[in-house]
Parts: structure tokens; sequence; C-alpha cells
């Protein structure tokens, strides 16, 4: 007998997409673990790549909706591990900038190239992935005000 659960419709709808999003990082981890390489660090080496020369902890801090400390850590590790360097700059001492170096840049490539996320996605119709987009950018920007975060915060995708 299936499991009956009597739910409101916006809590289905919430347990559905926190589901689905877990399923997706699963799928991620288990493709990176060859790598060594978790997926928050493979988005931070995407993050750092994507958003240029500008990079500080503290945008990477508010593009991925995590605690300073948290992300202060990882990029702690990942610089350990040789795949990015944390540089004080020098005009601003207690401004850090964070770029790839030439293993984070290899590691980011290989990161790109698997697939398992994609083939999940690509299970949709063009259609089916634009109004998803839609969708989720307009939860986005609800959430973004709800939070009083900037526009700044979550610019990118």
């Amino acid at each position: 007998m299936a499991l009956q659960i009597k739910a409101d419709k916006d809590y289905t709808l919430q347990t559905c997409l926190l589901q689905v999003a877990d399923i997706l990082f699963k799928i991620r981890e288990r493709e990176l673990l060859p790598q060594n390489l978790s997926a928050t660090a493979a988005e931070i080496l995407f993050l750092v790549d994507a958003m240029g020369d500008e990079v500080t902890p503290a945008k990477i801090t508010r593009m991925m909706l995590r605690e300073p400390h948290s992300v202060s850590g990882i990029l702690k590790r990942m610089e350990k591990h040789g795949l990015l360097k944390r540089t004080k700059n020098m005009e601003r001492k207690n401004l850090i900038r964070i770029t790839l170096t030439a293993k984070g840049e290899k590691v980011l490539s290989q990161a790109m190239k698997k697939e398992g996320t994609i083939g999940i996605l690509s299970r949709l119709s063009a259609v089916q992935q634009k109004q998803l987009k839609v969708t989720l950018t307009a939860l986005k920007e609800a959430g973004r005000k709800e939070l009083h975060l900037s526009p700044k915060a979550l610019l990118w995708p």
C-alpha cells in the first residue's frame, strides 16, 4: 500500500524541489569523487572562473548563500590542495583576491566534462528547460526579496 501523507500543496512542492536539488547534488558528488573534489569545491572553481579578476571570499559567500566562515574554510582547504590562490590586496590589506591556479583550471576543466546532472536535465525538452529557468529565476528573486538580499547578491546565473 502506498504511503499517504496529508500535506499542504505548497509544502509538498517545496519538498519535491528540495529532493530534486539533493538528488542533483548527490549525482554531482558521486561523479566528482574520482577527482577527490566535492561538488561545493567544483562550484567555487566554476564561480571563480566565471567571475573573473575581482573575486573575493565575500563575493563567493554571497553567490553561494553560505556563511563567511564556511566559505573561508573551504577556500583554505582548496588553497592547500593547490586549486586556488588567496592573495592579499596590496592597496587594501584586509581584502583578499581569489584566483585559480593552473591545477585549479585543469581540475575545473575535467569537472566541467562530467555529465551526470546534465544528463538528468537534458531529459527535459527545450521548452521545459526554458520554463524551469523562468520559474526558478522567479523563485530566486522572491527569495532574495524575502531575505532582504541585495540584487548584487545573486546576479548570476
